[in-house]
């Protein structure tokens, strides 16, 4: 924990004063922080997810129990933007 409030601080940090280092896979992090932003919003349903090519993110959605709402991505020269 340390290791990683110290590569915080380093990366413009300045405010961080302890962190929590967790073993966690994207969808399981995704999942944990959906839930924990339910708990903010009782009355969300929905999550607008923008198509990535990454199923672990729609997966996540599903598993805290909400609905996604695909967002189709837009080509803007070479890049692509929601």
């Amino acid at each position: 924990n340390a290791l990683a409030a110290d590569a915080l601080r380093r990366a413009g940090g300045a405010g961080v004063s302890e962190c929590v280092t967790l073993p966690l896979a994207t969808g399981m992090s995704v999942t944990l922080t959906l839930l924990a932003l339910r708990q903010l919003r009782p009355n969300a349903r929905h999550v607008l997810w923008p198509r990535i090519d990454q199923k672990s993110c729609l997966k996540a959605v599903s598993a805290a129990g909400l609905t996604p709402v695909p967002i189709e991505n837009l080509l803007d020269g070479d890049e692509l933007r929601t």
